[in-house]
């Protein structure tokens, strides 16, 4: 009897240490399998801490399930190929702190399969697809660390996606350009007191109405945790542009591709003279959208 339970304890104790032991050579081979399917995978100590896979079309349920058994990994770049079935899989990243996926499937019922990503501080979301509007984003309400996100390239992406970042407070920096959103999209942000860094490109459209215009800087001028701001693809008047002296925070302001006259670009500079302005001219892409947006 004696000799079965100092079997049992000793069973019990080899058990423990086997569960407790780093899974080293899992990685390892983990690493090797990411590697043969093009992925980039970065080691150390015996660690993944780092996949890349800038296309995983081609990849089998059992390779995301493979991906998702690294515990300790803490950066993820998928590109094409994830969908809401490989992102349950990938549930399990416990230490997952960035994410970046660009032209994934997920709808906004698969993003529930980040809420217990509860170390994520990055999200990144280029070119999602049609079955995403953001709205599903809401269901990261309660993840306590995560601070930043980009969602861009999606018409779908629109004013119901803006009401759910407008929940995720947060977010200290937010970008978005070329998706779906309006004027009534951006004032859903106001709620985010912690915003410090914002950038704000134009919908991705041809024809009214906009997302940034005249109207939405008097909607940023109330923004009044903004310390960084950057503005995409526009044509915007000087006047509507000194609103923002009343951010009182404001240090750094980036006009990328906005349609204003050069004399005006350097009465704003007089005109927020604590901040840092820069402003470059919209090229032929930009032009051909600003014109289809504000006219001739």
């Amino acid at each position: 009897m004696i000799q079965t339970t100092r079997r049992l304890l000793l069973l019990g104790t080899l058990a423990f240490l086997l569960r407790s032991r780093p899974a080293c050579g899992d990685d390892a081979e983990t690493a090797r399998l990411l590697r043969e399917k093009g992925a980039t995978a970065v080691e150390t100590n015996g660690v993944v801490t780092t996949v890349e896979a800038n296309d995983c079309s081609k990849w089998s349920e059992e390779d995301f399930r493979r991906l998702g058994q690294l515990g300790r990994l803490r950066m993820l770049t998928l590109g094409p190929g994830l969908d809401d079935r490989a992102l349950a899989l990938l549930a399990g990243l416990s230490e997952l702190e960035y994410l970046q996926t660009n032209q994934s499937t997920m709808t906004d019922e698969g993003v529930k399969s980040i809420a217990p990503l509860r170390k994520l501080r990055t999200l990144k979301l280029f070119h999602p697809g049609k079955s995403f509007s953001g709205a599903g984003l809401a269901q990261l309400v309660e993840l306590p660390n995560l601070e930043k996100l980009t969602v861009a390239g999606s018409l779908a992406f629109g004013d119901e996606g803006m009401a759910a970042v407008g929940r995720l407070t947060n977010l200290v920096e937010f970008r978005t350009w070329h998706a779906g959103q309006t004027l009534e999209g951006v004032r859903r942000l106001k709620d985010l007191k912690k915003l410090k860094s914002l950038t704000l490109g134009q919908r991705l459209a041809y024809k009214p109405p906009t997302t940034l215009s005249d109207e939405t800087i008097a909607v940023l001028a109330e923004m009044k945790s903004l310390e960084s701001l950057q503005l995409e693809e526009a044509r915007l008047k000087v006047d509507s542009l000194s609103q923002l002296s009343r951010l009182p925070g404001l240090k750094k302001l980036m006009l990328e591709g906005i349609d204003l006259p050069e004399a005006d670009v350097d009465r704003l500079k007089g005109e927020l003279s604590k901040v840092e302005v820069k402003w470059t001219r919209p090229n032929d892409v930009y032009m051909k959208r600003i014109k289809a947006l504000f006219g001739e």
